[in-house]
């Protein structure tokens, strides 16, 4: 939690099975048939062995396993300041591409929204390549990084940074085809979440309204993430700063594609 709200101000159930009783005079379950179908289904549908059950905190976790990889991420919040309640929103978004294995890697942020910057929509970019840092800052002016450790941080921004991730889901019967990949959707309570990097304040609280984890087993990896929370008198420093929100928040993640090469070069003008 620390580091992501470190990295934000840098940055502006499926539950199967019961309980028997116990002793002499325990009655066994009873057996019915759509006991016996819903297992069938779970049976006919379950992911490989291994991935009965995940753990993707943070939610890009495992992707440093893969050669080359192309994500997007997002956290937007839609309330009102509670002192005040002045209303406010704003999203911060990154997309992010990787040569794992080169050491190269490409972060494009936006922000926008009343939150950020008004009605204007700000754009940085942070090129890592090997052990050299670049940034190019909202007027297309391109700096190698040399001391300030905050440009640096831009080639550095996470997801799970960002947005947190999931502590424990499990499988249910639902699977679907993109591409030549097969993905499994995973069920989770509300205490399996880590949260985007929040404050809590005296009288405040965070209700989860929904949410959804999709994973691709044979990579090891999640390929999309949805949570919507309701908070009251929350911060979020990079929403608002110290300022006490109330409203919605949002988070997203996509994995876009794997094992694709990228060029990433010299930002233009470095």
């Amino acid at each position: 939690m620390l580091q992501k709200l470190r990295s934000a101000l840098l940055l502006v159930v499926f539950l199967v099975g019961g309980c028997l009783p116990t002793g002499d005079n325990a009655l066994p379950t009873t057996s019915s048939i759509e006991m016996a179908l819903t297992a069938e289904v779970l049976t006919q549908n379950a992911p490989p062995p291994g991935f009965e059950k995940v753990e993707f905190a943070p939610i890009d976790r495992q992707l440093e396993r893969l050669p080359h990889w192309h994500y997007i991420v997002s956290l937007s919040f839609e309330g009102v300041i509670a002192d005040t309640r002045k209303t406010t929103t704003g999203t911060i978004s990154a997309e992010v591409f990787s040569n794992e294995l080169v050491g190269e890697r490409r972060v494009v942020i936006r922000a926008f929204g009343d939150a950020f910057a008004g009605d204007t929509t700000r754009n940085v970019e942070g090129v890592r390549l090997a052990n050299k840092f670049y940034f190019v800052d909202q007027n297309g002016t391109c700096s190698e990084v040399t001391e300030d450790p905050n440009r640096r941080r831009v080639a550095e921004l996470t997801a799970g940074g960002l947005i947190g991730g999931i502590r424990a889901a499990k499988h249910t019967p639902t699977r679907r085809q993109i591409g030549d990949l097969t993905v499994y959707q995973y069920l989770f309570l509300p205490g399996d979440v880590d949260p985007p990097g929040m404050e809590m304040t005296q009288g405040g609280g965070v209700t989860i309204a929904s949410g959804e984890l999709w994973v691709v087993p044979s990579l090891g990896v999640v390929r999309d993430y949805a949570l919507t929370l309701e908070i009251r008198t929350v911060i979020i420093p990079i929403i608002k700063g110290n300022e006490q929100l109330t409203g919605t928040v949002r988070a997203s993640y996509q994995l876009v594609e794997v094992n694709t090469p990228y060029n990433i070069a010299i930002p233009f003008g470095c």
